[in-house]
């Protein structure tokens, strides 16, 4: 039995979550924002691979990734365990953090893997053509056949340390990742909004309730941009920045993928 555990907002780290699955023969996909935070996360005891799919977040990985893993129970026999990161630039320190994260919870890291997608984070920049989009997509899924090889011979691929800029790398992610929780005191609302509440039920950190109609955020985002970029009506903006810059998710996953479980109840 494989399992993945997975965070994404605009879809494209579930989509090389279900590719991968498929290329190692199926797989049981878990949304990391389906989880209750209170509760350990044990692996299935018929898991003989387990994956952390998970998107880059200045270098490093988005802080709900990071505390899912600091509730993992280490199982009591071998188990493959990797993961699989996706970003729209460099994967800077991510993988380092992350098998340090694993390493505290008496897990290693067995396989460290990376893909380029299309870059999501509007507030830097609008998304890439659609002939870049396209070339993308296509060596993601080559560069994932390739990496499930790995995974079903149970070859080791870990990250490389270079002291001490791996150390350096890692305080610089972390602490970047740490501020992103109070930065959607940025977002605001255009008379657009209709008050559909996909917001609300799309956001995988639940930091959004519709109050009278429109979306207030709570104060402990992690700056995935899915409300932003998946608001039918494009109403929600980031600072004065987003208001001319297309909106991208990805074309092959639908929102409904994204609607957290607690959400759909």
């Amino acid at each position: 039995m494989n399992v993945i555990y997975y965070f994404t907002g605009t879809g494209n780290t579930l989509f090389a979550a279900k590719k991968f699955a498929e290329a190692i023969g199926g797989a049981e996909l878990i949304p990391i924002a389906s989880l209750d935070r209170s509760e350990e996360v044990v692996f299935p005891p018929e898991a003989e691979t387990v994956g952390i799919f998970s998107p880059v977040y200045c270098f490093g990985i988005p802080s709900i990734v990071g505390r899912m893993i600091e509730r993992m129970k280490a199982p009591g026999r071998k188990v493959y365990t990797y993961c699989f990161l996706t970003s729209g630039g460099m994967k800077g320190y991510a993988s380092q953090v992350l098998q340090e994260y694993l390493k505290r919870r008496g897990i290693a890291l067995d396989g460290a893997f990376h893909v380029k997608m299309p870059s999501n984070y509007i507030p830097f920049s609008s998304p890439p053509s659609e002939e870049r989009c396209q070339r993308l997509y296509k060596n993601a899924e080559q560069r994932i056949q390739y990496y499930a090889q790995y995974v079903l011979s149970g070859k080791k691929h870990r990250p490389v340390h270079v002291f001490p800029f791996d150390l350096v790398g890692e305080l610089v992610a972390r602490n970047a990742v740490s501020y992103l929780g109070d930065y959607d005191k940025y977002f605001w609302i255009t008379e657009d909004c209709n008050g559909c509440e996909l917001c609300e039920k799309i956001c995988p950190a639940s930091n959004i309730i519709i109050m009278n109609g429109m979306p207030t955020w709570r104060g402990h985002c992690e700056q995935c941009m899915a409300c932003l970029q998946w608001c039918p009506k494009q109403a929600i903006q980031f600072k004065q920045i987003t208001q001319k810059r297309k909106r991208y998710h990805h074309p092959d996953i639908s929102a409904e993928e994204l609607i957290r479980k607690d959400a759909r109840d």
